[in-house]
């Protein structure tokens, strides 16, 4: 638990890093992400606090994680190449883990043992099997059957979740096994932009986009509050 912990705290610290310079990324992201997912909540009326938040979460996880901001690095990479002044070497040692092993997908629960926080979770995109360090996980009763669409990376050899946007599916992951949330469906094929994205993104297309063909079945759940 305390390593997972640690890793929260430095991906917190660098997020924060991130942000108080938002000035030099946020406009042109913004219009990108807006482009890419096109939110549903921002063409509703009153879409509610939380709904924005999750839209607004899920941003920052795709800025930090996936989009890169200057020469091709994306701003975790960045921050490992360059850390602050402040910065342990511990730190970067284990957020230079993260970035070498971090990844988004959907992920069949198989297992789930309360008192450890471990979880046995199956890959549906690959079929990979991976024992996690995920203590909200297994302290849900309602995630069983479905699959989960979480980030996770290894840090001192121990899988854990890194991201903040968490994707419960009640639909079983047989359901989805063909064309299912994040692939790059047939009506993708006229727009590269939307096809070339990374898979979060897609995802999040189907699920919190305007007309997002996977939304009514699957919940978004941000710091363990549902929001879809």
């Amino acid at each position: 638990m305390d390593e997972m912990t640690e890793v929260g705290h430095d991906i917190d610290r660098m997020c924060a890093y991130w942000i108080a310079r938002k000035l030099d990324w946020r406009s042109k992201a913004s219009e990108e992400f807006e482009r890419l997912v096109c939110p549903q909540a921002f063409f509703e009326l009153n879409p509610g606090r939380a709904r924005l938040d999750a839209v607004n979460l899920c941003f920052t996880e795709w800025v930090l994680f996936e989009r890169p901001l200057r020469q091709g690095r994306t701003p975790l990479q960045l921050y490992v190449d360059h850390a602050p002044d402040g910065v342990d070497t511990a730190t970067v040692a284990r957020l230079r883990q993260v970035e070498q092993t971090q990844f988004f997908s959907r992920f069949a629960i198989l297992s789930k043992d309360g008192e450890s926080g471990m979880a046995r979770l199956r890959d549906v995109r690959t079929g990979r099997v991976y024992e996690v360090l995920d203590p909200h996980l297994c302290a849900n009763g309602r995630w069983r059957d479905g699959t989960i669409a979480e980030r996770l990376a290894c840090v001192e050899g121990v899988w854990q979740v890194v991201g903040r946007a968490r994707l419960y599916d009640r639909a079983t992951p047989e359901q989805t096994a063909h064309d299912g949330p994040g692939e790059a469906h047939p009506e993708d094929r006229g727009d590269p932009y939307v096809r070339d994205a990374s898979y979060f993104v897609r995802l999040l297309r189907d699920v919190m986009g305007l007309g997002g063909r996977y939304a009514p079945s699957l919940a978004a759940y941000v710091e363990g509050r549902r929001v879809g």
